[in-house]
């Protein structure tokens, strides 16, 4: 287990932004793995999943123990559709603790 995640920083219209949005998509995903996974092994009840750059400021995007488990089934199903099943296997472990 890594000591400290790397917590991506983001621009605010980042779903707006065509040709980038699948690369921001993969980044969020792989943040929530991560974020969730380290969250679980240190028993904490929430982690920062991205810091959002609003016009120069910084502002951080939660999330909290409840969702931890609906965050996982989206990333899951993404896992799926685009078959990177070593992913899948990674994601659906750590649904399987939570549950």
């Amino acid at each position: 287990m890594k000591k400290r995640r790397n917590i991506p920083t983001i621009p605010f219209d980042f779903y707006s932004e065509g040709p980038h949005k699948e690369k921001y998509k993969k980044i969020l995903y792989s943040s929530i793995v991560e974020g969730v996974e380290q969250s679980l092994y240190k028993n904490k009840e929430k982690f920062i999943m991205a810091r959002v750059e609003d016009g120069g400021q910084l502002k951080d995007i939660e999330i909290l123990k409840d969702s931890f488990k609906t965050n996982l089934d989206v990333v899951l199903r993404y896992y799926e559709e685009n078959e990177e099943f070593e992913k899948c296997s990674h994601t659906l472990n750590l649904i399987n603790q939570i549950s």
